[in-house]
C-alpha cells in the first residue's frame, strides 16, 4: 500500500518536531542541572548587546527560507498569530461575562 498524502505530511511534521526537540533539548541533556541556567543564558539568551544581531540573522534566514521561496507559510503563521492574539485579548472580558452570568443564575436573576 502506498502512503497517503496525509500520512506523508504527518511523518514530515513529526520529523520536523523531532529535529527541533533534538536541536534545543539535545544540547541540554548533556548539561548538569546546576549548570543549566548558565547554559541556557549562554546558548539562547547571550549577552545583552548580542540579541539584535541574532534576531536580525534569524529574520534574514526566515526571509530566505520562506518569503524568497514564495511559501504560503508566512501567511498561515500571521493568520494563526492574529487569531491567537485576538482570542487572548478577548478572553478576560469573556470570562468576566461568564462569571457575571453564573452569579446572576445563582442569585435567581436574569441576564
Amino acid at each position: 500500500r502506498a502512503p497517503r498524502r496525509g500520512e506523508k505530511k504527518l511523518k514530515r511534521a513529526a520529523m520536523v518536531v523531532t529535529k527541533l526537540v533534538n536541536r534545543y533539548l539535545g544540547s541540554m541533556s548533556k548539561v548538569k542541572v546546576a549548570d543549566l541556567p548558565g547554559h541556557i543564558h549562554k546558548e539562547y539568551i547571550g549577552p545583552a548587546n548580542s540579541w539584535w544581531p541574532r534576531a536580525k540573522e534569524r529574520l534574514l534566514q526566515y526571509k530566505t527560507d520562506h518569503i524568497d521561496q514564495g511559501s504560503f507559510t508566512p501567511v498561515k503563521q500571521v493568520m494563526v498569530s492574529v487569531f491567537a492574539m485576538a482570542y487572548l485579548v478577548g478572553l478576560p472580558a469573556e470570562l468576566r461575562h461568564l462569571r457575571h452570568e453564573e452569579e446572576m443564575k445563582k442569585a435567581g436573576g436574569h441576564h
